[in-house]
């Protein structure tokens, strides 16, 4: 995949089949026209705010539900430079809004209830809320938790429900790479592949952290992989050409990350070993990774001008 059909898509597209079940359509076909749409997001004035706009419409939203009203609340202050990540260059509002993007298409692609959709929605423009460029090393959950404490004035003052707001904070909590998300995917396997009962992670109980949320609530659980897949799809399981974008975008941001094709497999290795709720795209995921394999046995290693799906 070299996203070579990513052209002529006019944002908004959340209509268009790549958002709706896919009739026919191959996910090499639908990851073109959702990385059209990134590029289109890209050039609007208030990215963050159409891309909600458009996405609660497509949902069939009430402009004035509660979840709507917060989350038009926290969208206008990221196009606003308010949310603290204006200066980053991959954990910034274009990156929310291909999380929130890739969040549509998998809710409506599962089904979900329009509730439900729009809860996910909310939850993807919070999790990299007030992010601060850092990394959650040594202090698992810190930025997730951070995003959390920002958001939650936002989700009391629009009126939003102090459960559902706990529903958010875990499904949220669960985008946190080392404990989080595997221990969602524990909980999605637990209700929907009968594997063993989840046990709490010791890093996650000192405030009684709504994750735990995820171990009694299978929906919830569904919910909270949906957004930690959606989370990396466009790193991983969209077009290598995106994949390798995302990565150098992290790399001028953390400079301890390499752009090479090297480091981009292991990376892949580490934080995607499969997907779940976004098994649709596993042949895009599984492309990208043989790429990344044949570039390095071809001695491209770590350097940028042989990496796999290059324009």
């Amino acid at each position: 995949m070299k996203d070579r059909h990513a052209n002529g898509s006019r944002f908004p597209g959340l209509f268009r089949a790549a958002f709706a079940a896919p009739a026919g359509m191959t996910p090499a076909k639908v990851a073109d026209q959702i990385v059209a749409c990134f590029r289109a997001v890209a050039r609007l004035d208030r990215p963050t705010s159409s891309v909600l706009a458009a996405a609660m419409a497509c949902i069939g939203v009430n402009p004035r539900d509660p979840l709507a009203v917060a989350g038009s609340r926290i969208a206008a202050e990221i196009d606003r430079g308010m949310a603290g990540h204006d200066g980053n260059a991959y954990h910034n509002r274009q990156h929310t809004c291909e999380v929130a993007l890739c969040s549509l298409f998998l809710a409506r692609h599962a089904g979900l209830r329009p509730s439900d959709q729009a809860r996910v929605i909310v939850a993807a423009l919070i999790h990299d809320f007030q992010h601060d460029g850092t990394t959650n090393a040594g202090q698992p959950f810190r930025l997730e938790r951070l995003a959390v404490a920002a958001a939650r004035s936002h989700l009391m003052g629009a009126g939003v429900g102090a459960e559902e707001i706990e529903r958010i904070a875990a499904i949220v909590l669960a985008t946190e790479l080392s404990i989080g998300a595997p221990y969602a995917r524990h909980c999605f396997r637990f209700f929907h592949h009968g594997g063993s009962a989840p046990d709490m992670p010791a890093e996650a109980m000192d405030d009684l952290s709504p994750l735990c949320l995820l171990a009694a609530d299978a929906d919830l659980a569904f919910q909270a992989v949906l957004l930690a897949e959606a989370d990396l799809l466009p790193s991983a399981a969209l077009t290598d050409d995106h994949g390798m974008l995302c990565q150098e975008r992290l790399s001028r941001e953390d400079r301890r990350v390499s752009t090479g094709v090297t480091e981009k497999l292991a990376f892949l290795d580490a934080q995607v070993p499969g997907l779940l709720v976004a098994r649709f795209f596993e042949p895009n995921l599984e492309q990208q990774r043989c790429a990344l394999v044949a570039a390095v046995a071809g001695g491209a290693g770590k350097t940028n001008d042989d990496t796999p799906g290059r324009t």
